[in-house]
Formats: C-alpha cells, structure tokens, sequence
C-alpha cells in the first residue's frame, strides 16, 4: 500500500541552513515513465541545477498518487511528505527511493521544491510514472527526459484531487514542523557548549522530538485516508453516490474529521456542469454507517415548491412585496429528518426581514415572518410579559381562598388516576406498521413504527408528548439511555419517508425485531 512508500522513502540530503541567493533552479529527469520488477526497490535520479552564486535551502515534498476504484466510486488516494533540503550550486544529483510493491500497480508521483529568494517560490515535476511489472520483458524503460524551473509560487496551480486539499493541509503541517525544528536546531549551533548543557537541549533530544513529530504527521495521514477508504466502500454511502451521479452530478471534493480509521464524520460535495451542487453527509461508527443525509439543489427546490403553496408564506411574501421587499439570499440547514430554511429580504432602505420555515417528513410544519423592527423589540416585548406575569400571580394570590385551592386539588386527582396504557398502543401501532408493509404501503410502514417508537420511549421516560426524532434523541442522551438503535431506527426511518432510501426486508423486519424487543425488555 501507499504508507510503505512513505515509512520506506528517504531522501540522501543535507540539512546545514546556509544564507539565500537569487537564481533559477531546474529539475529534471532522464525519463517519464520508470518500471520496475515486483519486489524490487524503486529509485529515481533527479538532476538539480542552480544557477545562482550560493547554495539554497528549502521544503522538498513530494505527492504520491494511487488511482483506487471501488464499484461506482473512482477516486484518488494521495499522500503527501516532505523533508529540508539543500540545492548545491551548480549541478547536482539526489536519488530518490520510493520502496517497493508486493503487487502490479502503477503510482503517479509529483515532486515541488518551495524555498524564498527574494520572494516565495516553487519549482514543480509531476507526470513520473513508476510501474511495478512481474516480468523482466515487460520493463519498457525508454529516455524522455523532463524538466521545470523555478517560478513565483503564486503562479502555481492548485490541485483539483477531491482528498488533495486535506493532503496538502497535513504537508503543510509537516512542513510547518520543519521549519520548528529547523529553527530550533539554528538556535542549539549558536549556543556555547556551557550554555547548551545548563538548558539541558543535547542535540538527540531535537532529533528524537522531531522523529515523533514526523511519526504523528504520518499517523495523521494514514488514518485520513483509511476512514475515507472505509467510506467510499460502504454500501449505502455508494447508493447515494450513485443516486448523485445519476442526476448528473459529480463528486468534486470530501472532507473527513475521522477519531479513527473507521469511526468519524464526512462531507462528499458534489457539482453539475449547470453549477448546481449536492452533498453527502454521514457519521461512520466503527465502519458502520450511523447516518447518512443527502443534500440536492433538486430536494431543495421542492421544498420551494411546497412552501410556495403554503398560505402563510404566501401570506408573509405578499406583505413583504408590498412593502417593498425582494428575495436576497436563502439558507438551508438539516438535523436528523428536520429542514430548515431561512429566506431573507430587504428593501431600499436596507431594512431586513425574514421568513423561517421548517419542514418535516415532507410537509411545511411552521412558516414565521420576522422584521428588522420585531427583531430590535424583543427584549421589549419579553419585560412587558414579564411583568404582566408577575402582576397575575400577585392578583392570584390575593384573591384566591383555601376553597379555590381545594377545588383545584380535587380536579388533579382524576387526572392522576387516568391510565393510559402506552405498551398497548405502541404494540397496535407495531401491527398496524407490518400490516401497511404487507400491502406495499412502505413510506406509511416505516412512519407508523418510528410513531410506535416515539410513543413507547417518551412514555417510558417520562416525556409522555408527541415529540419529534431530534427531541427524542436529545432527551434520552440527557438522560443518558443508550440511544445509539433508537437512533438509527428513526434515522432509516426518515431516509424512507423522504424517498432517500429504499425499503428493504431486511430493514424493516431488523426495525420491527429492535422496537419489539424494547418493549419486551422494558417490561421485564
């Protein structure tokens, strides 16, 4: 794999900080294309020339790239590294290992030399090849030679790697420890000998901080690119990928805060050739997907079109048209199988207003106008009720006897005594939700028992409400029940409803077999 190369890659340098002289710097090589057999060590040549009256030092790094396919999803798998090194002046020659490979397989390596004179520049080779091949007669090595200058480091191109942008975040760590180090290894060559040993900073202690630094670094890496790997191989984050690409959308960028090679959170942005964007958003435990959320301009715009047909927001627009409003922006945010959306407005004036909607297993489940004005008077309005609150009480207080209060206490007694029989109804729900599945009513099945669940659980914990998924969740973190089945049961659940996933037997049936098996639990 790619971290073989990267534990087996060393680059013979030297490390001695020397002052900057402008000129230009070249790499080049004798050939583009390597080969090497199976098992065999992978070195490259590269030729340096500086032109310049002084030797240069600078943060050589390297790209090395591995093209993984994994059913309908095709990416690149990139690691990055990068060391000190120092160009002689005049003509030079560093020879560069990158290990070897238990398999056939063709790496793509890129290399950049970033140093500052007079100004931050970069020299950049890619397009080298290196192939591992069983066979002697299949070695087509062949002179092509390639070369590149130094430029302004401004001028280069950026990367279009959907995983690169995080690769290059980590070389930039790495090289940003460099340049610590670097620093650090300047101020130890200027001390007396004395002084070294009354700080007690020996130069092993440096060279043993900076071999855990680069340790860390490329933990960082390999970790990175094993929970995306972990990703784009489930089999419900491909569904939905392959749903987007369907649409004609393509996967342009992810971005992963994993705790571990296969437990962590991600965002998969996605773009059509029209501009319109999509994105995939899931949280992976222990290489099980525990949510997954898919984002469309197309789900988006039939949130539009319902709430277009809602007679408060159309309401609150004519208002706003009225007073001179227009449309300036829109924001979309999700949490579990709740939407929000915020429309703001403005007019000539540069007054503000703005229409909150909220959506819920596809319905519009509240529509709210709020004005600039509403807005500044809402400490306002919260003292004045407040107050009026207080004034009640006080009035209550006064005016009311003991035999109020009697009467109050012996209208709470039935109440008390009302037993509703929550098991039995979450239990009817339970059959009524098997029996729509039966009938091919699937969106209704999986409604009805996530309903059944909602009802047992808020019961059962004392909420005793109708209450959302969210609501319910949070509740029982806060109570710290285990939440982790609930949760994924009322997750599927939503996808199903908003025809993000479809049904599946298996689901259903494991659905059924968990909120079955709560009941029965609890009863015990």
């Amino acid at each position: 794999m790619i971290r073989k190369y990267i534990a087996i890659f060393s680059l013979f340098l030297l490390l001695t900080p020397v002052a900057y002289a402008e000129g230009n710097i070249i790499f080049s090589i004798p050939q583009k294309d390597y080969y090497f057999l199976v098992g065999e060590q992978a070195y490259i040549p590269l030729n340096i020339t500086n032109s310049g009256n002084n030797d240069i030092n600078g943060i050589l790094g390297y790209t090395l790239t591995q093209e993984i396919n994994s059913g309908s999803v095709h990416f690149s798998s990139s690691n990055s590294k990068s060391t000190n090194l120092q160009v002689s002046k005049g003509n030079s020659t560093v020879n560069l290992g990158f290990g070897t490979s238990d398999k056939p397989e063709t790496l793509n390596v890129s290399l950049n030399f970033n140093y500052d004179d007079n100004g931050s520049k970069v020299v950049n080779l890619g397009n080298i090849a290196i192939h591992f091949v069983e066979k002697e007669s299949d070695k087509q090595n062949q002179a092509n030679p390639i070369q590149s200058s130094s430029q302004e480091a401004s001028t280069t191109q950026q990367t279009t790697d959907p995983f690169a942008q995080q690769e290059q975040q980590i070389a930039q760590q790495e090289q940003q420890m460099q340049q610590i180090m670097q620093q650090m290894t300047n101020q130890q060559s200027s001390q007396t000998p004395q002084q070294a040993a009354q700080n007690n900073q020996p130069d092993q202690n440096t060279s043993a901080l900076k071999e855990q630094m680069q340790k860390q670094v490329q933990q960082q890496q390999e970790t990175q690119q094993q929970f995306q790997k972990q990703v784009v191989t489930n089999q419900n984050f491909q569904k939905a990928n392959q749903k987007l690409s369907d649409l004609g959308y393509n996967l342009t960028s992810m971005s992963a805060n994993p705790s571990s090679n296969n437990t962590g959170t991600f965002t998969a942005s996605y773009e059509k050739q029209n501009g319109d964007k999509a994105s995939i958003q899931g949280e992976m435990n222990n290489g099980t997907m525990k949510s997954l959320q898919t984002d469309t301009a197309e789900d988006k715009q039939k949130m539009r079109d319902l709430l277009s047909q809602n007679k408060d927001f159309q309401k609150y627009q004519k208002q706003l048209q009225d007073d001179g409003f227009n449309e300036v922006d829109s924001t979309f945010s999700q949490e579990n199988n709740t939407t929000a959306l915020q429309i703001q407005y403005e007019n000539a004036k540069n007054e503000t207003a703005q229409i909150n909607a909220k959506f819920e297993n596809g319905s519009v489940e509240d529509v709210k106008l709020v004005r600039e004005q509403e807005r500044n008077l809402y400490p306002i309005y919260l003292i004045g009720i407040l107050i009026l609150l207080v004034l009640a009480y006080l009035v209550y207080n006064k005016y009311s006897g003991k035999k109020e209060q009697n009467t109050l206490v012996e209208e709470k007694i039935p109440l008390q005594e009302e037993n509703f029989d929550f098991r039995e109804e979450a239990e009817k729900l339970v059959e009524k939700a098997i029996s729509l599945y039966e009938e091919k009513q699937f969106k209704e099945a999986y409604g009805t028992a996530a309903q059944a669940l909602r009802l047992y659980l808020s019961y059962k914990y004392g909420l005793k409400k109708e209450v959302t998924n969210s609501e319910l969740i949070n509740y029982l973190k806060n109570k710290r029940v285990e939440y982790e089945k609930f949760d994924r049961c009322l997750q599927l659940s939503s996808l199903v409803e908003f025809a993000k996933h479809m049904p599946d037997d298996g689901e259903f049936e494991e659905m059924i077999k968990t909120i079955k098996d709560t009941m029965k639990d609890e009863n015990k």
